[in-house]
């Protein structure tokens, strides 16, 4: 469903100064076509923490790290450019 403008609203809401400040972390991915739940999960734990995962390559050690670190705060994630309804399952 691509070209409704859904990017465009989901970044004014995102950029807008009272959701910045009811969040305590904001992340914005860019999924794109090819969907890697491991590349989507490191990417969100550099992008809220400045912290780089890249030698960890167990799935599940990385949605440990990412429970530990969100646990307790407000965060409103973005997964953007999501392009296949698998790719949407897969990151339940």
């Amino acid at each position: 469903m691509g070209g409704i403008g859904k990017t465009t609203l989901a970044q004014a809401i995102y950029n807008d100064v009272e959701v910045k400040e009811h969040f305590d972390l904001q992340a914005w991915v860019c999924v794109s076509e090819e969907f890697d739940v491991c590349r989507v999960t490191k990417t969100l734990l550099h992008s809220v923490f400045s912290t780089s995962h890249n030698d960890v390559t167990n799935l599940n050690s990385l949605q440990v790290k990412m429970k530990e670190r969100l646990t307790g705060h407000k965060f409103l994630i973005v997964l953007d450019d999501v392009w296949k309804q698998d790719s949407r399952n897969n990151a339940k």
